[in-house]
């Protein structure tokens, strides 16, 4: 039988293969398949007879049935080792006890979505558009750019992607601690992936731009996920896999600058370019789409190492959220750079910025500290120059405008605003953010520099002083989570620099040096802020309960 096999295989040539037919190896591989079932003829060559496999909804792949099964053993493994502080993956009735009573019809919440979700997909459209209203009022701190009311007009149209990155967001809303929860997590987790690599390998035009978008979506949500969940390396892979997606799809340009409305253009690696927007929904959706990746790609580029994801030959033509019809770009000849022209700027008001156009202008200039540092990292004779000096100087007096610019977030709303209005969880973000882009310019240059080391540390203290008079959000967003983590080491190694001058005849540690020094009481009380904030946390998830206890093993001391 199997030389017939293959005596049929080397005859004649299969037709060519209908686009989404191919098996999973392939479409990995971006190999021509020619879909003999049940080994096409790439992978029995190859020796991957096992991986070779199909997602035509006949039957679910191996590999997610295997990765589902893992998972679920892991869980059980963790409620055995620690039966005191787990749920019971089953639960027992008792045969001598009373019946369970009835219950009266309730509305599903979210997790009971989610839960089911996981294994028989949602049961019905309706509790779909239940789940996407429980996000509502968390939208600006989950990632999400769609616009959520469109989506629960239109339940069905939502990709596989979008659906199961819409149900890992619900789990935010319900305690994480329960082996049965961390199975359905890891699940649809494993089924979010392969969903994303199928959608990215099998790219069709007659799929639509909207279906594009959402995969984008899907990304996003997925990269929130995972630094709520402490995997911070793979989080920042998939932010720049979404940068790259959002760059193919021409994202980063004016509305003006796509290609002609109906037409659907494919570029290298049929990765699409879209058509221009249809409404004024879909623009708007487009544009914050791209500020909210850049927000991410440029938030973990300093945590990382190596140069800026985005290369500075990519002409950034979007507009600001909230202003698509900006006036300082023109309509037609040259386009210039969104990004490049708010740098050049030394003047900045807060007037008429929407909470959204407040976070990407601030990631823009978090992306250009990066870029500076990194140039000083691979050359640091070339902070001698002039260039170097004026684009320092230059970044440095916007980043103070900025800054005072801000109000404090206690003074806001702590609910979601309208029409443009901030809240104070949103200005905490952008306050983090742009702590974060000062600390970022002058930390390479801190030790040598007084001044320097002054900037790193005031934007530390103003950070914290920022979450005097906030409560414990329901969803912390975890760019703050993480960026606190960065200031309480920026001001413990300030502290250990000030006592270790103490102790060594310089003087007092407990009054300032000079002009460029803050007191030691200053930073014990920025220090001491920032513990007992943490300790009122009431998230339970890994990246929180990472940073508090690091935050609180320090404590001492302080």
């Amino acid at each position: 039988m199997s030389t017939s096999s293959h005596s049929h295989r080397n005859k004649s040539p299969s037709p060519p293969l209908q686009r989404g037919r191919a098996c999973i190896s392939c479409r990995r591989r971006k190999m021509r398949c020619d879909g003999i079932r049940p080994t096409c003829t790439q992978c029995l060559r190859g020796g991957r007879a096992i991986d070779c496999e199909y997602t035509d909804g006949t039957q679910r792949p191996r590999t997610l049935v295997l990765e589902e099964d893992i998972a679920r053993l892991q869980a059980r493994i963790r409620e055995l080792e620690d039966p005191q502080t787990s749920t019971p993956s089953v639960t027992l009735q008792n045969p001598y006890g009373q019946p369970p009573q009835p219950t009266m019809a309730h509305q599903p919440s979210s997790v009971d979505i989610a839960h089911r979700g996981v294994d028989d997909d949602i049961d019905s459209l309706s509790d779909l558009q239940y789940l996407i209203d429980s996000l509502v009022p968390n939208a600006f701190d989950l990632g999400i750019f769609l616009s959520l009311p469109r989506l629960r007009a239109q339940p069905g149209s939502i990709a596989p992607a979008l659906r199961s990155a819409l149900i890992l967001s619900s789990f935010h809303f319900s305690q994480p601690s329960a082996p049965e929860q961390a199975v359905s997590i890891e699940a649809l987790i494993s089924r979010l992936l392969h969903t994303l690599a199928d959608a990215v390998v099998a790219a069709n035009p007659r799929l639509g731009p909207q279906f594009y978008m959402q995969i984008l979506q899907a990304e996003v949500l997925l990269v929130y996920h995972l630094l709520h969940m402490g995997r911070v390396s793979i989080a920042q892979s998939h932010a720049n896999a979404a940068m790259s997606l959002a760059i193919c799809l021409g994202l980063h340009m004016r509305s003006g600058d796509a290609p002609a409305a109906g037409s659907f253009d494919f570029l290298a690696n049929f990765l699409p370019r879209l058509p221009l927007p249809g409404d004024a929904i879909e623009e708007q959706e487009r544009v914050d789409a791209w500020w909210t990746v850049h927000s991410l790609v440029k938030f973990a580029e300093p945590i990382s190492v190596g140069p800026p994801v985005v290369s500075s030959t990519v002409n950034i033509t979007a507009p600001w959220p909230g202003a698509m019809r900006d006036s300082n770009i023109a309509q037609s000849g040259a386009r210039r750079d969104t990004v490049s022209h708010f740098l050049l700027a030394q003047d900045f008001r807060i007037e008429g910025e929407t909470p959204f156009g407040l976070q990407a202008r601030v990631s823009a200039l978090l992306g250009e500290a990066h870029s500076i540092t990194a140039a000083y990292s691979r050359d640091p004779p070339i902070s001698q120059s002039a260039d170097f000096r004026n684009r320092f100087t230059t970044l440095d007096n916007l980043i103070q405008n900025f800054f005072n610019s801000l109000p404090h977030p206690a003074t806001l709303s702590r609910s979601p605003g309208t029409g443009g209005a901030y809240t104070s969880r949103q200005m905490l973000l952008i306050v983090n953010l742009a702590a974060l882009a000062q600390i970022t310019l002058h930390r390479p240059f801190a030790l040598a520099h007084a001044p320097s080391n002054r900037r790193c540390v005031d934007g530390a203290i103003r950070a914290v002083q920022a979450l005097n008079g906030l409560e414990d959000p329901k969803i912390m967003n975890p760019i703050c989570v993480v960026s606190w983590g960065v200031f309480f080491s920026t001001l413990q190694g300030e502290l250990r620099r000030l006592r270790s001058q103490s102790q060594l005849g310089y003087g007092s540690a407990s009054a300032p040096q000079g002009a460029n020094e803050v007191s030691e009481a200053g930073i014990v009380n920025a220090l001491r802020s920032l513990v007992s904030f943490s300790g009122s946390w009431s998230g339970q998830y890994p990246l929180q309960m990472t940073i508090r206890a690091k935050l609180q093993a320090a404590a001492s001391s302080v």
